[in-house]
């Protein structure tokens, strides 16, 4: 879904494409301990290649209601890697890149742990939710 505002200077729109470049640079913060994933439990674009923002920004979700907006994306963890220091550093560098881009409303950044990858990935459901205010 594309966002768009019309303003005093024009037209302008936010599509999935500038999420999936603030998600992409806060998972590249990881060192690859979290990867890009589908709801579907599937790493994006492999293990050893890089992510397209293209094929992310299908696989992210961005919302906006009356009074709050949502992103929400699919993760897979490396084994042994810290759930709560690489899931905090995500979230962490997505809220500061939101609230710069949207001062005006409170947003929800909602990471899903969609599974964890040693030999093979391990099916995860957990999801983690950061909410903060303006």
């Amino acid at each position: 879904m594309s966002l768009e505002r019309i303003t005093e200077y024009g037209n302008i729109r936010l599509n999935n494409i500038i999420f999936a470049k603030i998600v992409l640079n806060a998972v590249a913060k990881t060192g690859e301990k979290c990867f890009c994933a589908s709801e579907k439990c599937k790493i994006l674009s492999g293990m050893d290649q890089r992510v397209s923002t293209g094929e992310l920004s299908s696989n992210i979700f961005f919302e906006e209601d009356e009074d709050r907006y949502t992103l929400r994306f699919c993760v897979i963890m490396t084994f042994g890697a810290s759930i709560k220091r690489n899931c905090n550093l995500i979230l962490d560098t997505i809220e500061k890149e939101l609230k710069v881009l949207f001062p005006d409303k409170p947003c929800t950044i909602v990471l899903k742990i969609v599974g964890v990858k040693s030999k093979k990935i391990a099916p995860r459901d957990i999801e983690l939710v950061r909410e903060y205010e303006i």
